[in-house]
């Protein structure tokens, strides 16, 4: 069914739409107490020989959703709904920015494989923040929280950057990630795979 689906809607849509599309539909179910308690009885059963320890932090299990999926931290629920035992938001960045110019997100089919220029594109920490503060869980998730460097910041004052971020989103972490580079700046890994990439 899947694959019918795919090769029908998706595998013919622009992969950043196609993205935002199945958000939206998760987030709309997450909303939904009958349905969201079907989905997660159905896609996320408790074992208890799959709970997870980590750096002092108890999970249902051991797989977990890496930042970049949800950015803005809208759909934590939904992503719990659908079994992650983890949640990791973000990139975040001190100051929303719109990322890079699309297209920036293209589909491999033959690979089954994305590339990934977004660029950080992101509400920004304060905004994020706030959306953290008023959220009422539905599911018991462990939520990690991705900091990264506003691009028009200067590099001099990347440091107050990620300091500014971090007393925003910590509070509301049960951990904090410190992205300290990106390929998506001009000139560094996408187009010199072998060039170190500065922080940005």
């Amino acid at each position: 069914m899947y694959k019918i689906f795919f090769s029908l809607l998706f595998k013919r849509m622009d992969p950043e739409q196609a993205h935002h599309l199945a958000f939206r539909w998760i987030r709309l179910a997450a909303r939904v107490p009958v349905l969201r308690t079907f989905l997660a009885a159905a896609l996320a059963p408790r074992h208890k020989e799959l709970r997870t320890e980590a750096l002092g932090l108890r999970m249902h299990g051991p797989f977990g959703l890496a930042a970049g999926f949800d950015k803005n931290a809208v759909g934590i629920d939904g992503m719990a709904m659908l079994g992650f035992d983890h949640v990791e938001i973000g990139t975040v960045t001190g100051e929303p920015q719109p990322g890079n110019p699309k297209q920036r997100l293209f589909r491999l089919v033959k690979d089954r494989a994305l590339i990934n220029r977004m660029g950080f594109n992101n509400d920004g920490s304060l905004r994020v923040a706030a959306r953290l503060a008023s959220r009422t869980p539905v599911f018991k998730t462990v939520v990690g929280v991705n900091i990264g460097k506003t691009k028009l910041v200067p590099e001099e004052e990347a440091v107050a950057d990620y300091v500014k971020s971090a007393e925003r989103l910590a509070p509301y972490a049960d951990y904090l990630v410190v992205n300290v580079s990106s390929r998506t700046r001009p000139g560094c890994a996408t187009s010199r795979p072998r060039r170190r990439c500065a922080p940005c």
